[in-house]
């Protein structure tokens, strides 16, 4: 019984500190110059359409792949 309580805690402070960084990540996001974010939204499209991707057809590209793309690299 105690084991499972402790499991339970240690779950519980994992899930409270996660929701905390989130938080935190969210804070700082919306706390950012638009000009920066703008600029770096811009540069996640720009380097999705380059090199091996030259050929994608940049209205057609979905913002998850350019984000897919962007963490591959």
């Amino acid at each position: 019984m105690k084991a499972q309580i402790a499991f339970f805690w240690a779950y519980d402070v994992k899930y409270r500190v996660s929701k905390w960084r989130e938080r935190a990540m969210t804070w700082i996001a919306w706390h950012l110059p638009h000009e920066l974010v703008m600029w770096c939204a811009v540069r996640v499209g720009a380097h999705a359409t380059m090199d091996r991707y030259g050929d994608q057809v940049v209205p057609e590209l979905l913002f998850m792949d350019a984000l897919k793309r962007w963490n591959d690299a």
